[in-house]
């Protein structure tokens, strides 16, 4: 390389040293000590992007936390905290959640009521028969004859009579014709009274008990026997055995009220609430060969004596019939 070249490289070497010596003393680097305060080129690098510092925050410390933790052992429900041995779980059907398989669950005690009515309302009244007035008296004199199917009471009573024991007054009777639920003609006798407890009429017929279609009667009782409750709807609530239920639907076609019950098996855990469909369970018959097994009745032991010979009858032309 020649000394031409040289050179020229020596001089921009020296050129580029002062240029970085100048940045580093007027914009780098203050002229004096303790300028660094005065220096208005230097105070934005003082300043923090973004506004002010951000409150420190203490680190979190295990062992701080880890003395507020049970030890598992104070835990009865019979979980294992030991992360490298997973915890067998198990259905509980009763609380509807799952438990560890070492868990014994609390003593659930059964649902504690059941439905023993639903459908409408029906007026307990029915015309049992009558006994049409004699020739030529009037039609107040026919005796009628009235029965509670509910407290299966009867009485006899006379149109335009008050009848205290039942508190109605007969005000008048009739017959009429009408197709019954096999679409055959029939005719069926009618009495239209007046209800004092209900302060309106009536009419009742000799077929079947009259039902109010618009209302609906839901009872329910206590696995006990009592108390018993009557509602007209769902949404009722109630409370029994320390536990709140709740009746949240009803099924007419299929006969079945469902309620839910609301109770504290755990206190640790909070309530619980379980949900039933109830139905209304069918009477035993007592003629039924399922209601009770037969008694073995214990078979005499077999006579020593000879039984005596079969007898036939003489048929009726007046000969015997052999014995084959």
């Amino acid at each position: 390389m020649s000394n031409r070249n040289d050179k020229i490289l020596a001089g921009a070497a020296v050129s580029l040293l002062l240029i970085a010596g100048a940045a580093w003393i007027f914009i780098l680097q203050p002229l004096v000590p303790g300028d660094r305060d005065r220096d208005p080129r230097l105070k934005s690098q003082t300043t923090q992007i973004g506004g002010e510092v951000y409150p420190a925050t203490p680190r979190a410390d295990i062992f701080g936390f880890s003395s507020n933790w049970e030890r598992p052992e104070e835990h009865d429900e019979g979980w294992n905290y030991d992360i490298f041995d997973p915890v067998e779980t198990v259905w509980d059907e009763q609380l509807r959640e799952y438990q560890p398989k070492s868990y014994t669950p609390p003593v659930i005690p059964p649902f504690g009521i059941r439905l023993v009515r639903l459908g409408h309302p029906h007026y307990p009244l029915i015309l049992r028969g009558s006994i049409a007035p004699q020739a030529g008296k009037p039609e107040t004199a026919r005796i009628l004859f009235i029965e509670n199917v509910d407290t299966k009471n009867s009485i006899s009573a006379n149109i335009g009579k008050l009848n205290s024991e039942e508190g109605i007054t007969p005000l008048a009777y009739r017959s009429e014709n009408y197709t019954g639920e096999d679409g055959a003609p029939s005719k069926r006798n009618i009495l239209r009274l007046k209800d004092i407890k209900l302060g309106k009429e009536i009419e009742i017929n000799d077929v079947k008990p009259v039902e109010f279609s618009d209302q609906l009667d839901i009872v329910l009782v206590a696995n006990s026997g009592a108390p018993t409750w009557t509602f007209h709807g769902q949404g009722a609530t109630f409370e029994h055995g320390g536990a709140t239920f709740v009746v949240k639907g009803v099924d007419l076609q299929a006969g079945s009220v469902t309620v839910d019950k609301t109770f504290t098996p755990n206190p640790r855990k909070g309530p619980k609430t379980l949900t039933e469909t109830l139905v209304i369970a069918p009477v035993a018959d007592p003629k039924s060969k399922n209601s009770t097994p037969p008694t073995d009745t214990p078979k005499p032991a077999p006579s020593t004596l000879t039984p005596p010979p079969s007898v036939t009858p003489p048929s009726t032309t007046g000969k015997a019939t052999p014995i084959r």
